[in-house]
């Protein structure tokens, strides 16, 4: 569902979020942010904090998708990430938001 883009899948995708496995977890933050809902910001925020880089870049990239200035803040504390991968998708996140923002005035 997370793949078609239907907004009903949300809940659940936040949900994988959590899973035990980390493909699940990574699949689940780019399907959060390919359906553009903002209610998964929080848990996507959440998710910058993995133990997996690759879902940690899943993270950022679908924040950055989703273009909320609430995820600036912990999208930054990632620029110090351990993983170069990480930090990149971080500043590339951060950038896409600031852009989406400007777009908006």
């Amino acid at each position: 569902m997370g793949k078609l883009g239907d907004p009903q899948a949300v809940p659940a995708l936040i949900k994988a979020l959590g899973d035990s496995d980390r493909d699940v977890r990574r699949e689940a933050a780019e399907a959060l942010g390919k359906i553009g809902d903002l209610q998964a910001v929080p848990a996507l925020i959440q998710a910058l904090r993995d133990s997996e880089w690759w879902v940690r870049c899943a993270a950022c990239e679908a924040l950055g998708e989703l273009g909320d200035l609430q995820a600036v803040p912990a999208l930054t504390e990632r620029l110090q990430d351990e993983s170069e991968d990480v930090r990149k998708a971080a500043q590339d996140a951060i950038q896409q938001i600031k852009a989406k923002q400007s777009g908006k005035d």
